[in-house]
């Protein structure tokens, strides 16, 4: 009802495309949500080639991303929905996962809705066979959270012939500088300097970079501090038991 009334009071969809405001209903913009996900991969696929082609894009470096959203009703019949690990902490309520892949240039290579209770590291699969449908460049390097990046993620993404870029789910901890190699330091949007790093470590062929950022530490600090606040603070609440009139 909210979105209906938004078309009719606040836009000029009906205007541009000459459709009875009238006519404009939830039960109409439902149907119109479906249709569109019946030819969403097509769709998508010619999207995504036709904003390359438009600013002359060739898709070098590709993010890869996961979300999830709740529903408010029980969705009885639904196939995907489940219940997961909320990003939005509703436990109490079934979700759907989103996966989504952009290029730098925030365009959409394709999305996909998958099972609310699908661990992280079980999405790539399909995303690297989509990839390559959906992109104008096969070595693209592909950018992916610490969640992701299992070690098999990986060798499938090697294997696919594309590069990556991740966080390191293990800590190395025999590692030393590359020689030659100075530290840069960059600056965030926020106006914070982020330090990076080469290092390389004898057990792993791959390119390493040691990380610093102040304003990280500072804030990872202040929610160790939260934590702890609040997690003392529960204690309080348990009642303390007496000993008087017990005999052992």
């Amino acid at each position: 009802m909210a979105t209906s009334r938004w078309i009719k009071e606040n836009s000029a969809v009906c205007e541009l495309t000459g459709y009875d405001i009238d006519k404009v209903t939830k039960d109409k913009l439902y149907q119109s949500a479906l249709n569109l996900y019946k030819v969403k991969d097509v769709l998508e696929n010619h999207l995504s080639k036709r904003t390359n082609e438009l600013f002359d894009l060739e898709d070098k470096i590709i993010l890869y991303d996961l979300t999830n959203t709740y529903f408010e009703g029980r969705k009885v019949n639904s196939n995907l929905a489940n219940f997961g690990r909320s990003k939005e902490k509703r436990s109490d309520a079934k979700l759907v996962v989103l996966a989504l892949v952009i290029n730098v240039e925030g365009f959409i290579k394709y999305s996909s809705i998958l099972e609310g209770n699908i661990a992280d590291c079980k999405t790539l699969c399909a995303m690297i066979d989509k990839l390559a449908t959906h992109s104008t460049i096969k070595k693209a390097v592909v950018v992916l959270d610490a969640g992701i990046a299992t070690e098999e993620n990986l060798k499938l993404i090697e294997q696919k012939g594309y590069h990556y870029v991740c966080v390191s789910r293990s800590k190395l901890k025999d590692y030393q500088a590359l020689p030659n190699k100075l530290p840069v330091v960059i600056q965030t949007k926020a106006k914070h300097e982020v330090s990076l790093k080469a290092v390389s470590t004898a057990k792993s062929t791959d390119y390493y970079l040691e990380v610093t950022s102040e304003a990280k530490a500072l804030k990872e600090k202040s929610m160790t501090l939260a934590f702890e606040k609040r997690y003392e603070d529960e204690l309080q609440k348990i009642p303390r038991l007496s000993y008087k009139n017990i005999s052992f």
